[in-house]
């Protein structure tokens, strides 16, 4: 039988989230497999490559087993990027404290470029799971396109950041939702406007 019309809109729907849940269950899973906290940068690739495939129409291959090659596979490298982001990151949190801490002149000067750098820093960070999974680059200019690509596509990385703040809203409302859906949710916001970003760069490419 062949929907139409509403009801293939609420079959699309509740399809995608019996997927978001099962996604979201690999993504936990897979965190326990990597011992914790070296499991959450593989995990959360292979939630992104997952995601990916399925934005992309791909639901031939076995959601598990795409996972579990990017998970190996990018264990160690998704495991430093992890580090510098963490480390970049604590470095923002302690200088935007410690300028706090005074109302001179120059510490405000400096806490003004802190908060421009965290703002540039949150850009990246949006963009960068999407642009890992998407691409095949060197390591350091999947910093370097995750940046450009977030401020050129400015309208993206904007939705990016408004569909967060509604997703944490939902499960603010609606807690019951964390357990199934807590880290896929956030990913699919992320991967489906980065993938749109993406494609629109491809297309003005073509047509210069």
């Amino acid at each position: 039988m062949q929907l139409n019309g509403p009801m293939k809109v609420v079959y699309q729907a509740g399809e995608w989230l019996i997927k978001l849940v099962y996604a979201n269950l690999l993504w936990l899973i897979f965190i326990i497999v990597g011992l914790g906290i070296f499991g959450l940068m593989p995990a959360t690739v292979g939630l992104f490559t997952l995601l990916r495939q399925w934005i992309m129409g791909n639901e031939t291959e076995s959601a598990f087993k795409i996972y579990w090659n990017s998970f190996r596979q990018e264990f160690i490298k998704s495991n430093l990027f992890g580090l510098i982001f963490l480390a970049i990151g604590y470095i923002l949190r302690i200088d935007v404290i410690f300028f706090k801490t005074s109302s001179h002149i120059l510490f405000q000067i400096l806490l003004v470029m802190m908060f421009c750098l965290s703002f540039l820093y949150l850009i990246t960070l949006l963009n960068f799971f999407p642009v890992y999974v998407h691409f095949k680059i060197s390591f350091f200019e999947y910093f370097k396109y995750a940046l450009l690509i977030g401020i050129s596509q400015l309208s993206s990385t904007i939705m990016m950041m408004i569909g967060c703040v509604v997703i944490i809203c939902l499960y603010w409302y609606f807690s019951g939702l964390i357990p199934l859906l807590c880290m896929s949710l956030f990913s699919l916001n992320l991967m489906w406007f980065g993938f749109r970003s993406f494609k629109k760069i491809e297309y003005e490419q073509q047509t210069q």
